[in-house]
C-alpha cells in the first residue's frame, strides 16, 4: 500500500506540473528518482503505476525508477558510504550506527523522499 501512496502523490504532482507548464504532448516515459526507504518493492511501485494511470495522459508511459541510496556519514572522521539496509525499515527511524573507521556515532542521510521526476515527451 505504500507504493500506492508515493504513486498517488507522484503522479498528482505530475498532473500540477503539466497544467503549470502547459505540457500537451503524449507523455513517452516517466524517470522517477526516489529514495531506497520510499520504495519497498520495485514491482508494487510499477504496479501502482500502471494501475493510477489508467485513463489518464500517463497511461501509455513507461516507468523508469532510479532508486537512490542512502548514505552512511560519520561528522568525527569524514568516512562516507553507501549505506546498505539489512531489512525492510519504511519509515521507522533508522537505528544508531558507530563508524567503521573512528568509532564515533554516525548518520545516516539520504534515501528518503523523492529527488526528481522527469518527463519524456514522445
Amino acid at each position: 500500500m505504500h507504493e500506492y501512496s508515493l504513486m498517488e502523490r507522484v503522479i498528482e504532482s505530475i498532473f500540477e506540473n503539466m497544467a503549470k507548464e502547459k505540457v500537451s504532448g503524449a507523455v513517452a516515459e516517466v524517470i522517477l528518482q526516489v529514495g531506497v526507504l520510499e520504495v519497498h518493492s520495485v514491482e508494487a511501485g510499477r504496479l501502482a503505476f500502471e494501475v493510477l494511470t489508467r485513463g489518464t495522459p500517463l497511461e501509455n508511459a513507461r516507468l523508469r525508477l532510479v532508486i537512490m541510496p542512502a548514505m552512511f556519514q560519520c561528522p568525527g572522521c569524514g568516512f562516507s558510504q553507501n549505506y546498505s539496509l539489512d531489512h525492510d525499515v519504511g519509515h521507522e527511524p533508522l537505528p544508531p550506527v558507530a563508524c567503521p573507521r573512528c568509532g564515533s556515532p554516525a548518520v545516516i542521510t539520504g534515501g528518503r523522499g523523492v529527488e526528481s521526476i522527469e518527463l519524456v515527451l514522445s
